[in-house]
Formats: C-alpha cells, structure tokens, sequence
C-alpha cells in the first residue's frame, strides 16, 4: 500500500516549509505543545494524582507514553492507506468514516462507533469536569469561602452547563480550519505557551513567585491574542502556528523573569518542590534499594530510544 506513495508522505521529518509539521517546528514547538498536555494539561494529571505513590504515577506516565508510539501504526498508516484506496476524498477529515463504512461489516461498525462515540463522551467529560473544577475551586470558592459542599457541587453543573453552551455556540466555527487536528494545535499553540512557562520555572528556579506567574499569565495571553488576530483572523502575517508557541513562549518567560525579581522572592516554606542536584543526589540513593525492573529513570531512556529508533526508521 505504500510502495507507490511519494516517499514524502511516509516521513516524519518534513522541509522547512511544509505547511503540517516542518522539521524546525517539530524541534520546537510540538515538544511545547507536547510538554503541556502530557504535564500540565489537568484532565491528564488528575489520572496521575490517583496513582498509589510517586513510583506508581510514574510507571502509570510510562506505559501512556509506551501505548502512544503504536499510533503511528493504528492512525497514521491507515490515512496514507487511504491516499491509494480514495484518492478523491474532497478533505483529509473524511478518511476515518470513509474506511469505516466501506470497509467494516455491519455489526463490527457498530462496535467501532460505540466505541468513537465512548471515546468521544469521555475526553469531554474529562475537559469539562477539569474546567468547571478549576472555576469552582480556585475562583468561586476564594471568592464565597463560606459555600457548602452542596452549594459549591451546583455551582459546578451551572459552570459545566455554561461551558457546553458555549462549545456548541463555537463548534460551526471550526469548519473554517483545513482540518480538526490542526485547529486543536493552532488553538494550543496560542494558549499554552504561559502555563508552560510557569510550571518550569515554578519546578526549577527559587526565584519565580506568585507575581511573576501571573504577570508571565497576563503578557503571554495579550500577546497569543494580538498574533492570532494577526496571524489567523486577518493574516496580516504569515507565521506557522509551532512557531507562535516559542515566540509566547519567550514573551511570557521575560515577562516571569522581570516581574519575580521586581518583588521577594517566596520563603523556603512556601516552595512545595524544586528540583536541584541534591534532589537528583537523593532520588539515586532510593532508587538503589528497588529492583532493576522498578528503577523508571532506566524505563525513560528506554522508552527514548525506542522513540528515537522509531523517529530514525520514518526520518
């Protein structure tokens, strides 16, 4: 099936101007874009959070990240498959139901589409249960401390309802992008970039605080909304989406750095963990009394050459 594809199509690492992925933004913005849904997104880290322990998260982050690599060969190939079975499909977004219903007898059909639609029902329960928790939980309840459990439980379905509303109200807009996929990157790339900034420099610098994060929050979003009106709505520029989240990216850590050194920096008692060598120093002794088999730093750089082997085999 892909023996008379162009070879192109089949690799992973595209020129310099390929409208998709081109290999400068695949060094620098999908890994940012990759670093906030992995490490920072909430609906992801709330699974971790209710791991056993730390080593139990940790292997739990390894095996997503494991299960992640055969999608090349689940979602990928079938599309470039589809490219000499339909060459005339009219957009890219029709691959999946096209082979879906030509190709699948009808009672395996319809336990493909429980399961798209299963699939389909819990990443929006997750995001919207991770939005409505973060409104009612860092906003409303600082706002009105004296809610109940009951009271703030409602205030979240009102909020989850208010969101829904609204995604529906957008939902006709995302025809206007070339495709599902990349809308959701470009949307990324122009909101994620701050909350990025933050949680690295709140992992390894003393010196950032709460001022700094916030300003950093504040500059990163004004200038991710200036560019996407300039960039998206009126295209008075022509900037690849991967590349606008390194561009916020360093906006909002100026940002970060000026303001966290205008004001103190947090007390010793405030910092609930930083990472510095003698945490590393720390973490080898304890590894040391586990099992080979349970050491996960030996797991992340095998999980890296796998990745990497893999990279190297579509280059």
């Amino acid at each position: 099936m892909t023996a008379d594809l162009d070879p192109t199509r089949m690799s992973l690492i595209r020129p310099i101007g390929d409208p998709g992925v081109p290999w400068l933004g695949l060094l620098t913005g999908v890994p940012l874009l990759g670093f906030y849904f992995w490490c920072a997104n909430q609906f992801m880290v709330q699974r971790v959070l209710s791991a056993k322990d730390t080593n139990h998260g940790r292997w739990g982050v390894l095996l997503a990240a494991l299960l992640k690599l055969p999608v090349l060969f689940i979602m990928v190939l079938p599309g470039t498959m589809a490219i000499q079975l339909y060459p005339d499909l009219a957009r890219p977004d029709l691959v999946y139901p096209t082979l879906m219903f030509d190709l699948l007898p009808t009672g395996l059909l319809g336990l493909v589409m429980a399961g798209f639609i299963a699939a389909l029902m819990s990443q929006i329960d997750s995001t919207l249960n991770a939005a409505s928790t973060l409104v009612t939980m860092d906003f409303v309840r600082k706002w009105k401390p004296g809610l109940s459990s009951r009271n703030l439980m409602k205030v979240g379905r009102w909020v989850t309802g208010i969101f829904m509303i609204f995604a529906a109200l957008w939902a006709p807009q995302i025809e206007n992008f070339s495709s599902l996929f990349k809308y959701l990157q470009m949307v990324l790339s122009y909101t994620v970039p701050p909350i990025v900034v933050v949680y690295l420099s709140g992992a390894f610098w003393k010196q950032a605080n709460a001022r700094g994060a916030w300003q950093a929050i504040v500059w990163g979003t004004v200038a991710g909304s200036l560019l996407f009106i300039c960039n998206a709505v009126f295209g008075i520029i022509d900037l690849h989406f991967l590349y606008v989240g390194p561009i916020l990216f360093a906006v909002s850590l100026v940002a970060l750095i000026i303001f966290s050194r205008a004001d103190q920096p947090p007390l010793d008692e405030q910092l609930a963990l930083v990472w510095t060598p003698e945490f590393y120093k720390q973490e080898t002794q304890e590894l040391k009394t586990r099992p080979l088999w349970q050491n996960y730093r030996l797991w992340s750089v095998a999980l890296l050459a796998l990745t990497g082997l893999l990279v190297i085999a579509f280059a």
